[in-house]
């Protein structure tokens, strides 16, 4: 059974949290995440400060590391780019 879309996924992040972190670990920059989900630049700035916030992370290098300690092998999801160094 899945979650339902903005519920907490793993109980942390919500589901369109965890997707703008997936895109910034993978490289993405805040415009190419906004224009990849339809949203402002803005608004990925904000999910990114509660991701960071959320997963005491100050940087976004140090997503990937946080992501997985929470995710551990659920994350990335399936069809998601893994980030470099991963």
């Amino acid at each position: 059974m899945g979650h339902t879309p903005g519920t907490p996924a793993g109980g942390l992040l919500t589901t369109t949290e965890l997707k703008v972190a997936g895109l910034a670990v993978s490289g993405a920059s805040n415009r190419q995440i906004a224009q990849r989900l339809f949203v402002t630049v803005r608004t990925v700035e904000s999910h990114l400060t509660n991701v960071y916030r959320k997963l005491g992370v100050r940087r976004r290098d140090q997503l990937v590391v946080a992501l997985r300690a929470v995710h551990g092998r659920s994350w990335p999801l399936p069809g998601w780019p893994v980030p470099e160094g991963a």
